[in-house]
């Protein structure tokens, strides 16, 4: 196992590692509830990735989300239910279709 994140916010981290398990990277969080109790940086918040094979990926992802690539440009229609998104996502919040195949 490796730590790939420690924070303070713990909400954001449990959004982080929903990212990470739906890309298909087995993660743990560590300390969630200690972080809560008491706030202070030795006690912060972790999140494991539990495959070290995976620590690279998902350090990328990460940080795409920490600093995302995409911000601007048009918006997109989805070829499947017609939802108009932003430029910033790569896929349909609706109904799952993948950009590539909406473009």
């Amino acid at each position: 196992m490796k730590c790939v994140l420690s924070s303070s916010a713990s909400a954001e981290l449990a959004l982080l590692k929903n990212i990470l398990q739906n890309a298909g990277i087995r993660c743990i969080e560590l300390n969630e509830q200690m972080a809560q109790t008491i706030p202070l940086a030795p006690f912060q918040a972790e999140l494991w990735v539990e495959n070290e094979a995976d620590y690279a990926p998902a350090l990328a992802l990460l940080a795409e989300w920490h600093h995302p690539t995409h911000t601007g440009g048009p918006a997109w229609k989805c070829s499947q239910c017609g939802e108009t998104l932003g430029s910033q996502f790569s896929k349909c919040w609706k109904c799952g279709q993948r950009r590539a195949a909406s473009a």
